[in-house]
């Protein structure tokens, strides 16, 4: 059984939902408490943020750490540190496994064609997403400039502390009935704290929880 390293801290909430799934989902698969081990590098946030998540240098460092550790392979609990995932996945000694790879790749088996994004600002304007679906020859669309303010506002002003407003669910579900009419025929939910908001009950539109789905392919590849 191979070692996971998960890359967290960015947010404290995202990383222990991570830790949570792979180790629940392994006792309802196997019935045993022989999970896979699992190695944690919490990074400090707030250099994170000031850097916009353009700190390769420092996340470099941190895989790097993991792998000597000893993870066989690492995930990052957080989709906007993809935004230099292609400076610094190809020069790891172990391998960093994409998250948006894994979602992209989970759309195609659903059939979808047209997926609609939200996450942070950097996540909604990067190119990491849109790259990993033009890939999968998937369309991607986002919310308008007014909606992505707000999609960020309630991720770091709230869901990265904790904090869960009902208020703020039905200005998301909002968000995600004009993307409906725009044409996605799913949402994904490219940011690790919105599935602490947004569940599939609470939309008619299928959603792709980026946690769940990055979460599952680690604990695959782990028990393979």
């Amino acid at each position: 059984m191979k070692t996971i390293g998960i890359l967290g801290g960015l947010g404290p909430e995202s990383t222990a939902a991570y830790y949570n799934y792979i180790t629940r989902k392994y006792y309802e698969l196997k019935h045993d408490y022989a999970y896979p081990q699992i190695i944690i590098n919490s990074l400090s946030f707030k250099p994170v943020i000031d850097e916009k998540y353009t700190c390769a240098p420092m996340v470099a460092q941190a895989v790097q750490a993991l792998a000597r550790a000893g993870a066989d392979f690492v995930v990052a609990a957080c989709n906007s540190i993809h935004v230099v995932y292609d400076q610094v996945a190809p020069k790891a000694s172990i391998p960093w496994v994409s998250i948006m790879s894994a979602v992209a790749e989970k759309a195609k088996a659903q059939g979808m064609r047209k997926v609609a994004l939200l996450g942070t600002i950097f996540t909604m304007q990067g190119s990491f997403y849109r790259n990993a679906f033009d890939a999968c020859q998937l369309d991607l669309i986002t919310p308008d400039a007014d909606d992505q303010r707000q999609v960020n506002r309630i991720i770091y002003d709230e869901l990265v502390l904790g904090v869960v407003r009902p208020e703020s669910r039905e200005v998301v579900l909002g968000i995600i009935d004009k993307l409906g009419k725009a044409g996605a025929q799913g949402v994904i939910l490219g940011c690790t704290e919105l599935p602490f908001l947004i569940q599939s009950e609470h939309t008619n539109m299928p959603v792709l929880d980026s946690t769940v789905i990055h979460a599952q392919k680690a604990l695959d590849l782990a028990i393979a």
